[in-house]
């Protein structure tokens, strides 16, 4: 029986040890271990702002220069505006609500194209005539959905490009690229 309690001291020495070399803050009082490091709950992390659109106008604004914007919008409200087809990075960066944009997320994540697309009909060549066509490109999670306006009548008074328009009122309130000429 003289062994028990000496198998025990052994015991507690080497937690002891373990524990102080690990930097735990543990207390030996006769044959009781306590450790008294706080428990600490585990770390959230925020997901990345991640793209939700891109909103893309090609046509008769690349007369005299590459003047078409490109409009991307992440989770967060970060909007990135550039020329489109220019790579490089945006000329312009602000912000809207994250709620905002995560409401016309919300309104958009079972967005049936096929449906839409008989409901409005089909779409119209602007840049045939000098105007601007748009290619809206929609980061939903079982993929991207692509809108163009060239196949698909971007009709204001539909609710998906109602909402769609009201969201692109407000990122275009960040800033307008100015007209560049030449290219």
């Amino acid at each position: 029986m003289t062994r028990q309690p000496a198998r025990l001291l052994a015991l507690a020495a080497a937690i002891a040890l373990v524990a102080v070399a690990c930097g735990d803050d543990t207390v030996i009082s006769g044959n009781t271990i306590a450790v008294t490091t706080p428990i600490t709950a585990p770390a959230t992390t925020v997901p990345a702002p991640v793209v939700v659109l891109n909103y893309a106008t090609d046509g008769g604004c690349v007369v005299m220069g590459p003047n078409c914007p490109t409009y991307t919008v992440r989770s967060n409200g970060k909007v990135e505006i550039s020329r489109t087809h220019v790579e490089g990075p945006a000329e312009i960066t602000g912000s809207i609500s994250a709620d905002r944009v995560a409401q016309w997320f919300r309104s958009v994540q079972d967005l049936d194209v096929a449906a839409l697309s008989k409901e409005v009909g089909p779409g119209t060549c602007n840049s045939c005539v000098d105007g601007a066509d748009i290619i809206v490109t929609i980061e939903l999670p079982n993929g991207p959905v692509v809108l163009d306006s060239t196949k698909l009548d971007f009709d204001p008074a539909n609710p998906v490009f109602a909402a769609l328009g009201a969201l692109m009122s407000d990122v275009q309130s960040v800033g307008e690229l100015p007209i560049r000429t030449g290219n």
